[in-house]
């Protein structure tokens, strides 16, 4: 796990108490409330308004945050947080299409991912270093997920499994162990455990494994979804808390999604470029603009 460490220099001025490997199955005495795996996921994916990948038209979000300092110096190029600030994410799920236009303090990273193709563009000059690439892929895999929730693990999820219900603050969450293949990334297999409230089964928490990158095999993390909003017929999340939960325990990044459109009717070439055109271009309306 020491390669999870851009300097283990750094690694003195974070604290390793309480740190625990990632989640698996034990027995559990716990009758589950008789809900199989399966049925707990498919009532949170049905509260999150179904299949994304059904939709026929196009989702584009805009997003802006702030990373942590010490996580910029232990994975720099994974957060890569001189670019990736702000951004402008489009997607068409029916066709597994998804282009980001991040901008930091050094200028504008753009990326197009596909099933088969990866993209990225940095200032508008192609990116051609393979680690860059490698990293670039496994979060845009992250964030998909984060912004499609129960949709994602649809196509990758090989098994699901029960684990016993976790209490935070007063509040019950069944928890799923996934088996994912692929990964993020260029993983083969990754794990996330899947919290889900045990009331109105939203998706609270996702706990996952990082095999997708040299840098990050041997660590975890999880993403807290802290706030949900409504958008036709969907619940997206939209506030959002990643902490590193192993080899290290530390805060990593906050963002929130600060706009949503539905169905611009953008064509697959208007992001396929180092930027993006017609009706793909406008950035997305702030939530606080709108009446």
């Amino acid at each position: 796990m020491q390669r999870f460490f851009a300097s283990i220099a750094f690694a003195s001025s974070v604290a390793l108490t309480g740190c625990a490997p990632f989640p698996q199955v034990v027995s559990t005495n716990d009758p589950l409330e008789g809900l199989s795996a399966r049925q707990v996921f498919d009532r949170s994916l049905a509260v999150h308004g179904g299949d994304l990948r059904k939709h026929p038209g196009d989702i584009n979000f805009a997003t802006d945050g702030r990373w942590y300092q010490l996580i910029q110096r232990i994975q720099p190029v994974v957060t890569d947080a001189r670019f990736r600030v702000a951004s402008q994410e489009r997607y068409r799920p029916s066709e597994g299409l998804y282009a980001v236009r991040h901008t930091g303090p050094d200028g504008v990273k753009q990326v197009v991912r596909s099933p088969e193709t990866l993209k990225v563009h940095y200032n508008g000059v192609p990116e051609t270093d393979a680690v860059r690439l490698r990293a670039t892929a496994m979060t845009s895999d992250a964030f998909r997920m984060f912004h499609f929730g129960p949709t994602f693990f649809l196509d990758r999820a090989q098994t699901m499994t029960r684990l016993a219900d976790e209490t935070e603050r007063g509040v019950r969450y069944h928890r799923l162990l996934v088996d994912m293949r692929p990964g993020f990334g260029e993983a083969a297999n990754d794990q996330a455990v899947l919290w889900i409230d045990a009331d109105n089964y939203r998706l609270y928490r996702i706990h996952q494994t990082l095999n997708g990158f040299e840098t990050t095999q041997g660590a975890h993390v999880d993403t807290t979804f802290l706030d949900y909003r409504r958008v036709g017929p969907y619940l997206f999340p939209v506030r959002f808390l990643e902490r590193v939960r192993g080899p290290l325990r530390l805060k990593a990044h906050a963002w929130e999604v600060t706009g949503i459109e539905l169905d611009r009717g953008w064509r697959a070439e208007d992001v396929r470029g180092a930027e993006f055109a017609g009706p793909a271009a406008p950035p997305v309306a702030d939530f606080s603009t709108r009446p």
